[in-house]
């Protein structure tokens, strides 16, 4: 499993976003984690130090790139305790591997890490600071193939949805879903499924049959498809029992249901 681990053991004292320091409000681009005594902090994820120095405001700190399924991600491990920096720039660690002690440098009020996670480079505005707590310890394998979610126990289709900037009716559009019941081990179409949309569904054999409604019950073949001969316009793509179906309107805007497998259906 893919993830980024807590860079220390402690207590989140001050979380990501807007907060308040010594009663002044302020936009806080990381999560505070505290915890007395020696403390050791370790990389979250494996990756290249980018930076180990002493920061006039960040103090003793280390910053890590991480490239997490081709997407770079950057953090920050901040007010680090004095020489205890244990990685130079350049260096490669791995996930869990010690890079400093938890300390009180810099620009702090009582030992802490400071620790940041940015969805790109690091830059002085801070613009690619995401909230760590939404990375941290969560499954952020591939999927097994391009495109596919792989339905997880606890998983809902608004979550799913969420995470891969999609709404629900889109997702179940691209997953040809009927329904808002999903369970562990289905596969959700997360992007590419849309391209036939508004497309003709063309026969690419002598004959195919076609339906009045979702069903691959013989009792709805209303008439069968010549090779060659195409629906004009797709409306979208469905799942019916455990194989997909196009739903197609005729030039007279009436509904029909076909396969669609790329065996027997074209899209042009």
């Amino acid at each position: 499993m893919m993830e980024f681990i807590y860079p220390a053991k402690g207590k989140i004292t001050s979380r990501f976003g807007k907060d308040f320091l010594n009663g002044i409000a302020r936009i806080h681009n990381g999560i505070d984690i505290a915890q007395g005594g020696i403390n050791e902090v370790v990389a979250s994820a494996g990756g290249r130090v980018s930076k180990s120095y002493l920061s006039s405001s960040y103090g003793e700190c280390v910053f890590i790139l991480h490239d997490i399924n081709g997407q770079e991600f950057e953090t920050v491990y901040a007010h680090m305790r004095s020489g205890s920096r244990k990685v130079r720039e350049g260096d490669r660690v791995t996930q869990g591997q010690p890079i400093g002690i938890m300390g009180d440098t810099g620009n702090s009020f009582g030992q802490h890490l400071h620790f940041e996670m940015h969805k790109g480079r690091w830059n002085i505005g801070k613009s690619k600071a995401v909230d760590p707590l939404d990375y941290l310890l969560k499954d952020l394998s591939p999927s097994t193939s391009s495109g596919v979610h792989i339905v997880k126990f606890g998983d809902t289709l608004w979550e799913i949805a969420k995470d891969n900037n999609l709404s629900v009716s889109e997702l179940k559009t691209l997953s040809g879903l009927m329904s808002d019941v999903i369970h562990p081990g289905d596969k959700l179409i997360l992007s590419g499924s849309s391209s036939y949309v508004g497309k003709r569904a063309e026969c690419k054999v002598t004959k195919l049959r076609f339906y009045s409604k979702p069903s691959w019950d013989a009792k709805y073949v209303v008439d069968y498809l010549s090779e060659g001969y195409g629906f004009p316009t797709i409306v979208r793509k469905l799942k019916v029992d455990d194989a997909y179906q196009f739903e197609v309107k005729n030039s007279k805007g009436k509904t029909f249901y076909v396969t669609a497998n790329e065996k027997y259906i074209r899209v042009e």
